[in-house]
């Protein structure tokens, strides 16, 4: 600022000495040469304050855990922006192996009650999985049974899915 006062000084004060007498040509020149110089210098000046500003470098060294921070929450929010989202057919599986998985250790857990507790041949442990696998084939197949059977009026449509030895149609 003090280098602006300057310079309109300088301007007003040549400006009056121009009036009372005629210059040479060679003190015109003179004068515009150290005129822009002057501007150069503050536009050079004005210029490095200006990148100094602008550098991102210089704010992630003068503050480094600011720019962690900064990074973090970025990258937050733009995982959030970008994460896909479970269609309405994934969230009804999703419960579904839930709930088997749920029923299958309820089931796991009474039958632990009613195995004998210490057998040398592990008869117990067999017996608990074979009831397992059975309590699992039956909810399976009442889970088909149930949400496939509405499907089975449009038997050309199922074809895909009901055929798997035959890969030539895909």
């Amino acid at each position: 600022m003090a280098q602006r006062n300057n310079l309109t000084a300088d301007w007003r004060e040549s400006a009056s000495n121009s009036g009372d007498s005629e210059r040479s040509a060679d003190e015109i020149r003179q004068d515009i040469a150290a005129r822009r110089e002057s501007i150069t210098e503050a536009v050079d000046r004005l210029s490095d304050r200006f990148q100094r500003t602008l550098d991102w470098r210089a704010y992630i060294s003068d503050y480094p855990l600011v720019a962690i921070g900064v990074a973090a929450g970025v990258g937050f929010l733009v995982s959030r922006i970008f994460k896909p989202r479970p269609s309405a057919g994934e969230r009804i599986k999703d419960a579904l192996a839930y709930g088997i998985a749920d029923l299958t250790g309820r089931m796991r857990d009474h039958l632990d009650d009613l195995a004998p507790r210490k057998q040398s041949l592990g008869i117990g442990r067999t017996v608990k999985a074979a009831a397992t696998g059975l309590i699992t084939k039956a909810v399976s197949d009442y889970l088909r049974d149930r949400y496939m059977a509405p499907h089975q009026e449009y038997p050309e449509y199922m074809q895909e899915y009901t055929n798997a030895d035959d890969i030539s149609s895909y």
